[in-house]
């Protein structure tokens, strides 16, 4: 059984040492295997450790399954917070789901993690979760509750898929000349692409990372990740990064103007993307965060349907899932606590870690940081 961890490697023995050259396509190897999500991916844990994080990577292999978990902890005197995102990934019995908690707890430890925040992709274990096991609820989700999935297929079907007005706007765009450039990674398109994001994020009330943050991510992946444009005479009109790992890819950031838009520009920026990832083979494409809904943790369906009065992201709700794809509900976040105490004060002094109930949270797209 082998639990790895990176930039420092631990063995459940307690030898250490150095990841090894291939350490990072074995681990998303393994990720795909068990249809993991984007941040689990080794990328993703290499791009959090050069913005304030350290990542440790736990694999337990036996003959009858597997189960991963990449772990990200954020300083704090000499405390640290724990986050799980989007994990863990179990393939396997309860035995080896006991084995990765176990492990998980060591890594914790060696932290000094006051608490450790999971956000799920899926029903965690039912041997988590019982009670007095140290688990309770956890804050409002730091990625989003729900999702928009569409299966990727030729272009007739995805069209077929959309919603009427959704396939009149890419249509609509591709016969008013809007063009889609898949821009290099260069300094003069990362200039375009965050001045997009700063319009969005001044106009949605929203807040955004510094610019070298998405150039260290579009860099970071390669050509795991595309920037794309939508053009209008020449003059950039919206923008999109997104990334795949396994056989699926996610729209990762998002920005566009309001002065130079055109109708279906963004319609058909989003269709170009899912083309892209198609052809890279990817099955799915994970159109990121809608509203909150009444929609219980785990169910899918494709309705669009749930309460979302009032909610800031219907706009956004409204346009994903007109792309026709399935609805997913996350399961509500849950927090093991290490030192009860501190964890009380830290929900004291800081609101995004108090606990809400289940089933309530809503759809925030901030990170953990």
């Amino acid at each position: 059984m082998h639990v790895g961890v990176a930039r420092k490697e631990v063995m459940l023995s307690g030898s250490t040492g150095n990841p090894t050259t291939g350490d990072n396509a074995r681990w998303d190897d393994a990720i795909a295997r068990l249809n993991g999500d984007l941040l689990q991916s080794w990328y993703w844990g290499e791009f959090k450790q050069r913005h304030g994080w350290h990542v440790e990577r736990l694999h337990v292999e036996q003959s009858r399954g597997e189960a991963m978990a990449q772990l990200l902890f954020r300083r704090r005197g000499p405390f640290s917070l724990g986050y799980l995102p989007r994990g863990p990934l179990i393939s396997g019995n309860d035995m080896i789901a006991a084995r990765l908690l176990g492990a998980i707890d060591e890594a914790c430890a060696r932290h000094r993690a006051i608490a450790l925040v999971v956000e799920p992709d899926r029903p965690l274990p039912p041997g988590w979760l019982q009670k007095g096991i140290g688990f309770v609820n956890g804050p409002e989700s730091f990625q989003t509750s729900r999702t928009v999935k569409v299966p990727l297929a030729s272009d007739e079907e995805l069209l077929a898929r959309m919603r009427k007005d959704t396939r009149y706007n890419v249509l609509y765009a591709r016969r008013q000349g809007i063009e889609v450039e898949f821009a290099p990674a260069e300094p003069a398109a990362f200039a375009t692409f965050y001045r997009l994001l700063q319009e969005t994020s001044r106009r949605n009330a929203f807040g955004i990372h510094e610019r070298v943050y998405y150039e260290d991510f579009l860099r970071l992946f390669g050509d795991q990740a595309v920037l794309l444009f939508s053009r209008s005479d020449g003059v950039p009109t919206s923008a999109l990064i997104a990334a795949r790992t396994g056989d699926e890819c996610r729209s990762m950031y998002a920005g566009s103007s309001i002065a130079h838009r055109v109708r279906g520009d963004a319609a058909l920026l989003h269709f170009e993307a899912m083309r892209w990832a198609r052809d890279h083979g990817c099955a799915r494409f994970d159109l990121g965060g809608i509203a909150s809904g009444t929609v219980s943790p785990g169910q899918r369906g494709n309705d669009g349907e749930g309460d979302r009065r009032g909610s800031s992201l219907e706009g956004v709700h409204q346009f994903k899932v007109g792309f026709g794809g399935e609805i997913i509900a996350y399961p509500p976040t849950v927090e093991r606590r290490y030192r009860p105490g501190l964890a009380w004060l830290v929900r004291r002094v800081n609101a995004r870690f108090r606990p809400v109930a289940q089933g309530s949270q809503s759809s925030r797209t901030n990170e953990l940081d």
